[in-house]
């Protein structure tokens, strides 16, 4: 009998296109399904209209960067009910220790540091499996 992997719904919030292309090409070989949004604020508006796993949220991007979109996510959470705690995973370039903590400040689950290497997204994604 074979182990059957677990299939999960991601939202990738990236505005850069080409760590967009590395970040698919990473999930959809892991075989989980995928939304993108190339800035907070249209990450927001996915995840008020879809269900979700898990979210990998870049940190700068225009318009709403990573932080104020996983705390308008959180207030969301808190207010509607809107199901269980999503995990939110910050992408970043910024690895300095008052970097993560501003993350985990603003209701963040974990943080992986760019650019980073399949198997270390591999990684983060099956903490939350």
């Amino acid at each position: 009998m074979t182990e059957e992997k677990q299939t999960i719904k991601i939202l990738l919030v990236e505005d850069n296109e080409l760590n967009q292309k590395f970040a698919i090409a990473v999930i959809r070989k892991l075989g989980h399904e995928l939304d993108i949004a190339s800035n907070g604020r249209i990450g927001v508006d996915l995840y008020k209209s879809k269900s979700f796993d898990l979210i990998l949220m870049d940190i700068q991007m225009p318009e709403m960067n990573g932080i104020e979109a996983t705390q308008a996510i959180r207030k969301l959470e808190a207010e509607n009910g809107k199901g269980a705690h999503i995990p939110i995973i910050a992408v970043t370039a910024f690895a300095m220790e008052q970097d993560k903590r501003n993350c985990m400040d603003a209701g963040m689950d974990d943080f992986i540091a760019k650019p980073y290497k399949p198997f270390e997204l591999e990684q983060k994604i099956n903490q939350f499996l």
